[in-house]
């Protein structure tokens, strides 16, 4: 039997009840002489296995668990409670079908946003942040892009890569009434960052391609610019170049923007806005 299903018994009842505070919780009475009972619970066991340990599925049969069964006055089979935060939050007699079952059930477990976070948050514990960043996007974008505190986490699992635009831009999209002193810390996080990846070798090469704008110059200069995290900068420089000559520097120009979207990933906000500006000079 699944970790995630129980037999309850009057030992266990109090102690079952109780871990509803911390994980939601699903009671179905059955009795094994009652087929309809029986077939429903059948279905309630494929989804505790199916969610993995989203809610506790707890089972009272009824022909030896008498007096819970008086407890619980029920009068029909099969009877179903579902209890979230330590409270009986639903409960219904007779067998569900699946999509039924499904909208019941949702209002006690959480959302898919939710999972994907709390995901995210276990790979960042142990700083795992490249197999957290496409969760958070899921998340966010699950959201619509409407929790903020998916969105801060998600902007500041960036700047702890040391990725300040993409944070930025998902920074820039929290609603001005969330912006709270963690926003305000973030954002001050990605003003050192920024200063820091601000090297004399980029200066140098700035002013360089400001006195002659040049493909070569571009080239080092958007080089520079991915290794010190400023990968908006060197993508917007080197399309400025492909949209006048797609072979320019040989092909050396588009390799290394290619180079940098794979580098980047598509977790990034930048990766699809940069790709579909490419293809529209391809094609």
């Amino acid at each position: 039997m699944s970790e995630y299903i129980i037999e309850i018994n009057e030992q266990n009842l109090t102690e079952t009840l109780q871990r509803s505070q911390d994980i939601p919780l699903v009671i179905t009475f059955y009795a094994p002489s009652h087929q309809q009972s029986m077939e429903f619970l059948a279905v309630l066991e494929r989804y505790a296995d199916n969610y993995q340990g989203q809610f506790i599925l707890a089972k009272v049969n009824c022909e030896t668990e008498q007096m819970i069964a008086a407890q619980f006055r029920i009068q029909a089979l099969p009877t179903t409670y579902l209890f979230k935060d330590g409270s009986p939050l639903d409960a219904f007699p007779g067998a569900l079908d699946e999509e039924t079952l499904r909208q019941r059930l949702s209002a006690i477990l959480p959302k898919e946003e939710e999972i994907k976070f709390n995901q995210a948050l276990d790979l960042l514990a142990v700083e795992n942040y490249n197999d957290a960043l496409p969760l958070l996007k899921e998340a966010w974008e699950l959201s619509d892009q409407k929790n903020s505190d998916i969105a801060l986490l998600y902007a500041e699992t960036y700047i702890a890569m040391k990725r300040t635009e993409p944070a930025q831009e998902i920074l820039n999209k929290i609603p001005l009434q969330d912006r709270d002193s963690r926003w305000q810390g973030l954002q001050a996080q990605i003003e050192l960052l920024i200063k820091a990846a601000d090297t004399p070798e980029i200066q140098q090469l700035q002013e360089d391609y400001r006195k002659s704008p040049t493909a070569e110059i571009a080239l080092k200069l958007a080089i520079q610019l991915h290794q010190a995290n400023r990968n908006e900068e060197a993508l917007e420089l080197l399309f400025s170049i492909l949209k006048t000559d797609l072979g320019a520097e040989n092909g050396e120009v588009k390799k290394e923007f290619l180079s940098i979207l794979s580098a980047i990933g598509n977790s990034d906000p930048i990766t699809n806005k940069y790709r579909r500006l490419l293809y529209s000079i391809l094609y």
